[in-house]
């Protein structure tokens, strides 16, 4: 059935007043399922060993635009989590935005996460370095903000109340950001911060937690790719440097396809507030991926991470190896199986934990 079709059928029954006169309305999604062996080895314990299906960020959303003339249009989205594994669904946590677009680009309010228009400057040109399993499920290479981090490369993706912009200028894609977080109007207080007494944001109110800018400029001429981008975090109502917070973060990218082979690469680097419990003040990433395609509709994907992480309570590196083979059964249908190993090596102690998952998995968007 025609997407148009069955997105205008859903307006009438749920805002018939708001899309009755909407011509490019268009509900999409996508469906993704692996079957999953993980396994954790750490020194004398070892846990897992059992295969598990589950769904890997499978959704539904509806996104539009409205040509207001000049050149303008108006534009939107709105996605669902949705879970194929046990039939539950439309939660929220995905982007959601509203925006206008015009010759001087696009510029968009609302949650953000890279997907559709919506902006993640710093992951989605990170993501450069490649996924087959377009960073959904076990097999991913690029990860969420999360400090000790379930992948060796990790960047902020999803944000609330934020503000996007992008543009092309001269062939270099502009990608912008600024995340203002919080959920309820802003309120005062007093707090000491560095002996001083400074009236700093009630906790959990507007802007209390780190407001983050990020820009991305990425270049494509033929076969080369090559991007840079930075990202500064504002920490708000606390002392970041007790607990050395990151205050920026600088990242290249480059890609070439060779033509029988694609090889990217990232390197990038974390500036603390102050200094981490092991004497550093900066965390490194790098990491170089390799695509070699066996035909027109597959191929081998590999790709090896080193990261640090001085800024937790243990500070850790971790590096991350990951071997793949994917099958093209159309433009939208993928199926793929890989192997993937995430080491965690905490700093003081030499102690390792290696968490392996083999995952075979397949994935349609519609």
């Amino acid at each position: 059935m025609n997407k148009k079709l069955v997105a205008a059928a859903l307006g009438l029954a749920f805002a018939a007043p708001v899309f009755a006169d909407s011509s490019n309305v268009t509900l999409y999604g996508r469906v993704h399922q692996v079957l999953d062996h993980q396994s954790t080895d750490a020194g004398a314990n070892k846990t897992g060993g059992n295969f598990t299906v589950s769904d890997a960020s499978s959704r539904l959303g509806v996104r539009g635009a409205e040509d207001l003339g000049g050149g303008l249009k108006a534009v939107f989205a709105y996605e669902f989590a949705v879970d194929s594994d046990n039939g539950a669904g439309f939660t929220g946590g995905r982007h959601a935005y509203l925006g206008l677009q015009g010759a001087y680009g696009t510029f968009l309010i609302g949650q953000q996460d890279g997907g559709n228009l919506s902006q993640a400057p710093l992951y989605n040109q990170a993501s450069l370095i490649g996924s087959v399993s377009n960073n959904g499920g076990p097999l991913t290479t690029v990860g969420s903000t999360s400090l000790a981090g379930a992948q060796a490369i990790t960047r902020t993706q999803r944000t609330t109340n934020s503000l996007g912009y992008t543009t092309n200028v001269a062939g270099v894609q502009i990608d912008v950001r600024h995340a203002l977080r919080g959920n309820n109007d802003q309120g005062n207080n007093t707090a000491t911060v560095n002996n001083n007494a400074t009236t700093t944001p009630i906790a959990g109110e507007k802007e209390n937690g780190s407001r983050e800018t990020e820009v991305a400029a990425t270049y494509k001429v033929g076969a080369l790719t090559i991007g840079g981008g930075f990202q500064l975090f504002d920490q708000q109502a606390q002392d970041p440097t007790t607990a050395a917070k990151a205050e920026r973060l600088v990242q290249g990218v480059a890609s070439y396809n060779f033509g029988s082979f694609t090889l990217a690469g990232l390197v990038a680097q974390t500036k603390l507030y102050g200094t981490a419990a092991n004497g550093e003040d900066s965390n490194t990433d790098v990491a170089i991926s390799g695509t070699l395609p066996l035909s027109a509709n597959s191929g081998i994907f590999g790709m090896y991470a080193d990261s640090e992480r001085n800024n937790i309570a243990a500070p850790t590196d971790l590096n991350q190896l990951q071997v793949a083979y994917y099958y093209d059964f159309s433009k939208r249908t993928r199926t793929y199986v890989g192997f993937n190993r995430l080491n965690t090596e905490v700093q003081a102690t030499k102690a390792e934990t290696d968490s392996d998952n083999f995952t075979i998995g397949l994935r349609h968007n519609f």
